[in-house]
Parts: structure tokens; sequence; C-alpha cells
């Protein structure tokens, strides 16, 4: 097989939210085809029409473009396609390949009951896999595979190697149910057939519906495709991911301040490595990644891993990106004010600082926006550690205001608005904090913690006042250092 010819596809359903384990089986689909020199397709199996919805479209396709991984070439919607697919389902109980089955649920019911008495395998009891003509008075129908009776269905899976399922195990699934609607192993053949698709990388859950797949390729007369089963996710307690024991929607991380690529670096090492390695660029996993190199064994979803990639990235971001990312994502962090600041010189100067001191872009919002109001803002004065001696509170009053005077006259003097333009760079704010605690008797820390809390807005910010001070505008600092002095 050429590289060229390389057709994989992600098909999820639109019963819910994108799920995580879901973008880590398009991710492994993504890398394998852009890595052979393949294609990449979308298909949304939206067959179950009662719980699909068009709001789950939308987040499938927005999440998987945020993510950076958009099909490339149409989007396939099988609810589009129900009377082809019934088509050949009757030509396929034309050809002798399938049958009607007039049986009720409740006659299919009771005759696996009666199996599983006798010891037996649950299976429909093929009641009516020779019957010519329709029960009498029975006009509804399903519309069942021919399984072959003996045998056995063998594939090689590119994770996991040989397969074996004895015939005698496989029922006569149903592939049109008796509302007219196909089932998920008869449409997701047609399509695949048709789609061209060569490899077939899904999750491990469904292993057991690939012989019954294969029994509709050879029915078709179709050319098989390469099948590739991933591991599972699962939670801390080594059960299915669920949200007990990890997130699992998708637009919940980005609500988060996660950044896609440190998402997508995380779930590439569920269930896959490179030697020790942990940190991946896009490039390099489609560069290195491999199917064969897939574990076998369920992947544990770790959050303060994934917490800590994310961190690493954060530290590796493009500032102006991250400013972005900002903006679109995290408007409702900020005021009218302070957003508008976002395109500040200022603003420009404060992600490099900050992105490397938090770990999720929520949090560099949360930390630009007292920075970028342009009034005072509500400070908890009770947990300043002055409360505790007056007398240490009152030097330290003292010494804001001996600041507040000198860097005036300062300002006044060269007519400047910043301390950086006055010449004050981070080690002159720090020797002038120093000599005026030295003069005054305190601590560095006790001036810097009430002048940090005020001036920043955080009781522990991400950037020092040091590399603050020489950046920010002195009409701000002096009004919130008036703030403090009032308190």
């Amino acid at each position: 097989m050429t590289s060229s010819s390389v057709r994989v596809r992600f098909a999820p359903s639109p019963t819910g939210f994108l799920h995580i384990g879901g973008v880590r089986t398009a991710l492994f689909n993504y890398l394998y085809a852009k890595q052979q020199g393949g294609k990449f397709l979308l298909r949304i199996e939206d067959t179950d029409l009662d719980r699909s919805e068009q709001r789950f479209t939308d987040d499938i396709l927005t999440s998987l473009k945020w993510l950076g991984m958009e099909a490339e070439e149409p989007i396939l919607y099988q609810s589009q396609r129900l009377d082809h697919y019934k088509k050949i389902a009757d030509r396929m109980v034309d050809q002798g390949l399938a049958y009607r089955c007039y049986c009720t649920e409740a006659e299919v019911e009771a005759t696996r009951e009666q199996l599983m008495k006798e010891g037996k395998k649950a299976m429909y009891g093929r009641t009516c896999r020779e019957r010519k003509e329709p029960l009498e008075g029975r006009t509804s129908y399903a519309i069942r595979a021919k399984f072959p009776l003996t045998g056995t269905t063998s594939f090689t899976d590119m994770v996991r190697g040989e397969i074996h399922f004895p015939s005698e195990d496989i029922d006569d699934f149903v592939m049109i149910r008796t509302n007219g609607v196909p089932t998920y192993n008869f449409v997701v053949v047609i399509d695949d057939v048709e789609m061209n698709i060569s490899h077939v990388i899904r999750g491990d859950d469904h292993i057991n519906n690939t012989p019954k797949q294969i029994y509709l390729y050879d029915a078709l007369q179709a050319k098989k495709p390469v099948f590739a089963h991933l591991p599972m996710i699962l939670g801390q307690d080594k059960k299915k991911l669920s949200k007990r024991n990890g997130e699992t929607s998708t637009n919940a991380y980005r609500v988060e301040g996660y950044l896609p690529e440190a998402l997508l670096n995380f779930l590439v090492r569920l269930g896959w490595s490179h030697g020790d390695q942990e940190l991946f660029t896009m490039e390099e996993m489609i560069a290195l990644f491999k199917l064969e190199n897939v574990q076998v064994s369920g992947a544990v979803f770790n959050s303060e891993k994934l917490l800590w990639i994310q961190g690493e990235h954060m530290k590796r971001a493009n500032p102006e990106r991250l400013g972005k990312i900002v903006k679109e994502d995290f408007k409702s962090k900020f005021s009218d004010a302070s957003f508008k600041e976002l395109d500040s010189a200022f603003a420009a100067k404060l992600i490099p600082f900050l992105a490397p001191k938090v770990k999720l872009v929520k949090e560099l919002a949360e930390q630009l926006h007292p920075l970028l109001e342009p009034g005072v803002m509500p400070v908890d004065a009770s947990i300043l550690k002055w409360n505790k001696d007056e007398s240490v509170k009152v030097k330290i009053k003292a010494a804001i205001d001996v600041l507040r005077n000198e860097w005036r006259a300062l300002i006044e003097s060269n007519q400047k608005n910043t301390l950086g333009e006055c010449g004050l760079d981070h080690a002159g704010v720090d020797l002038k904090l120093r000599s005026v605690c030295e003069a005054n008797g305190l601590k560095l820390g006790d001036l810097t913690q009430p002048m940090r809390h005020f001036v920043t807005g955080h009781a522990s910010s991400a950037i020092g006042l040091f590399d603050l001070f020489p950046m920010m505008n002195w009409k701000i600092i002096n009004l919130r250092l008036e703030a403090c002095l009032k308190s």
C-alpha cells in the first residue's frame, strides 16, 4: 500500500459532547495519516435519531477545529444515507447473504433466556434464517446478517497481532432494525468501503464487532481495511474514564484554559511512547508516531501529569498567541476597561512574565485583569500580616509614603509617566525598596506584601514588584498605593 492511499477516519456519534477518549482516537488516526502522507476524514454517525443533536455535532466540529484536526474532505453524515443503506440490505437479502426476521423482541429475548438456561451462549435462535415467506399477520421485520455457522474469522491487528473468532460464537446480528434504522456494524462497513478507508483505528471496545464487519466486507466483495484497536483510557481507579474519575468532555479543558497542543501531547502518551520523551510538538508526534508501538493494556488518565505538561507548553507558547487566546476564550474575566487594555504595550510586556508562572490560560487571564484595570482593585486588607503588629504597620505606611513621594518627584522631573522610562529597572526598584526598608527598620517582605496585594490585586501575584513597577503606569501605582495607605 502506497503512502498516498492511506485514508483514515474519525467517526464520532453526536449523542453527547466530544469525549476525551474520542479525541485520543482522532489523534492517533490523524498522526498516522499525516506520517504516511495520507488523509484524515470525518464521519458523523448520527443514525440514532432520538439521541443525536445538532449541538453535539457543533461541539465535535468546534473541538476538532480547536485541536487542529479538521477533515480533509467533505464530512459524511450517516443520517443522510438511510435509504442507501436499506437498498444495500435488501440486495443482500436477495443474494442470500441476509434475511428478514419477523420475530418480536419478546420472542428473541425468550430464546436467549432459554439458551442461557441450557448453558449455551445467549444468541438469537435463527428462527427466521431459512424462512421464505413472512409470518402470517406480521408486516414489520428486521434484517439480519446470515453469518456462517462454522469456521473461524481471523484478522491481524496492528496493535494486538493475530485475533481469531469461531463462527459459532457470532450471532446473526441485526443490520436494519424493525423501525428501518440501520445498525452500527452494518453502516460503518458500507461507509468505510465507499470512503476508501484503508486503516480502521479505533478503541478496543470494538474488537468484538470486527468479525461481523469482516463478514460484511466479504459479502460486499470489498477490500478489507487494516485494523488497529487502541487501549481504553482508564481513570485513576483503573475503571473506564468517567466524570467521577476525570473530566471527559473535551470542551471542558478549553474552558479551564488548557492549550490544544498540551492536551494532544498528554493524550498521545496514553498508550504510546517514544523512549522517555514526555514533551512533543505536533511535528515531533507526526514524525515519531508508530501504531506498532501502541501498548495493549489500558492507559491511566493522570490529571496531575496533564497539568504539568500544560505548564511546560505555557512556557513554550508564543506570548502574542496567548494574548489572542485570552481575548477569544476569557473575555468574561475582564471588565470592559481592562479588556481594551489587552491590546496595549503594557499587556504585551506582561504576558511573557506571567505565562511561565501560571499553568492555565484562564489563570493568565485572572492575573492580567487587575493589572490592566485603570482604577483601584478591591482588596481584603484583613489578610495582611501587618495587622498583627500596629507598630510595624505604621512603619510600612511611612515607608510607602516615602517611596511615593520620591518616585513622584522623579517622574515629574523627567516628565515621564512610567517607572521604566524614568530609569528604574528591576535592579533599581530592588535597591530602592531595600534602602527604604533599612531606613525604617523593616524586612523586605513586610513592605512588599501589602504593596503587592494592593498594586496587583492578588495576595500572591505571579509577577513580582521588581518586574512589575518598571512596566506599570505610575498613575495607577500611585492610586493603589494611596488605597493601601488608607486601609
